[in-house]
Parts: C-alpha cells; sequence; structure tokens
C-alpha cells in the first residue's frame, strides 16, 4: 500500500536571492570559523583544504540531488532521511532554492554500549540553481519515504495548444517580403 506523500515544512518565497545569498554566507562563515579552530589545535598551518573539509563535514550534511527537466517543468528529488516534513525549510527565488534543516542524532544513555554509529548531527545544506526562471505560483513540494520532491514550472510557460505546427529540425521557414 502506497502512502500519501506529506507535504514538507516551511516555505518561504522571495522577491529575488539575496536571503539565500545571505544563507550560503553565514554558512560559510561557520565553516570558515570551524576551520581556522582545527588548524589552531593542530598548531600549524599548511592543511588549509584539508581543515577546510573536515570543518565542512562537521556543519553541514549536503544530500544527494536530482534536477530533471520535462515539458517546461523541473522536478527537484533530494534524499533527507531521518528527517521530518516538519523540520524542512525551503526557501524559493524565481532562479534558486535553498533547502535545509537540522538533523540531530544523539544516543540515550539507557541505549547500551554503542559500537558503530556513523550518524552524526549537522544542518542539512543544498542549494540549487535552475537553468531557467521559475515561476513561483506553481511550486509544489511534496515529502515521501525520506525524499524532498519539488515541482516548478518554467516562468511564462505556456502548454502547446492542439493544432499549432511546429517546424521540422533542419527545416527553417523562409520570410515571404513584404509588400
Amino acid at each position: 500500500m502506497k502512502r500519501k506523500p506529506s507535504s514538507a515544512g516551511k516555505l518561504v518565497v522571495l522577491e529575488n536571492s539575496d536571503p539565500i545569498a545571505a544563507e550560503k554566507i553565514q554558512i560559510e562563515n561557520r565553516i570558515r570559523q570551524r576551520a581556522f579552530e582545527i588548524s589552531q589545535a593542530r598548531g600549524h598551518a599548511g592543511r588549509e583544504i584539508e581543515d577546510w573539509l573536515s570543518a565542512e563535514s562537521e556543519i553541514i550534511s549536503v544530500p544527494p540531488l536530482e534536477l530533471l527537466e520535462k515539458d517546461g517543468t523541473y522536478t527537484v528529488q533530494m534524499a533527507l532521511a531521518g528527517i521530518r516534513p516538519d523540520d524542512v525549510q525551503v526557501m524559493a527565488s524565481s532562479d534558486q532554492l535553498l533547502v535545509k534543516a537540522e538533523f540531530r542524532h544523539e544516543h540515550p544513555e539507557d541505549a547500551g554500549t554503542v559500537h558503530q554509529c556513523d550518524f552524526k548531527s549537522a544542518a542539512v545544506f543544498r542549494t540549487v540553481q535552475f537553468p531557467r526562471a521559475i515561476s513561483l505560483g506553481a511550486l509544489n513540494i511534496e515529502f515521501q519515504d525520506g525524499m524532498l520532491r519539488i515541482t516548478a514550472q518554467h516562468q511564462g510557460e505556456r502548454k502547446a495548444t492542439r493544432g499549432a505546427k511546429a517546424a521540422r529540425p533542419g527545416k527553417e521557414r523562409k520570410e515571404r517580403p513584404k509588400r
């Protein structure tokens, strides 16, 4: 039996991408600060890239993503296993999306001995840049079985009408001279 998809958390529709850019700067500053702390703890310079990557992996989790385009509609799919739909925040402007959520993983004191655990608490943080502007009024967000699915139509996209003739590939129409 297939479950009905639930609506994902909060959607914030933006007039421009400035708030998304501000979110990116804020997360980069957190990563930069943590990379500096890692470098200071080691006591010598020379591993800046390694420090940055270590800090980044501690602070954010970048989920796998797929962006498809078909018939004037973009479909974004993102794996967010372990995240509750209410905890997901989507910020959308006409040219990009930001998906973020906080993931917390803890072991209760009475859980027993943990021999292995690959889970980590981190901010889920992923941006998507659209090749063409989208219509924010036609944005649809669903969350099912740990997958976030967002669909959006191209801005100003019109469905083809019946009877409209399309030019065949390789054949160009010649314009008739005006009389």
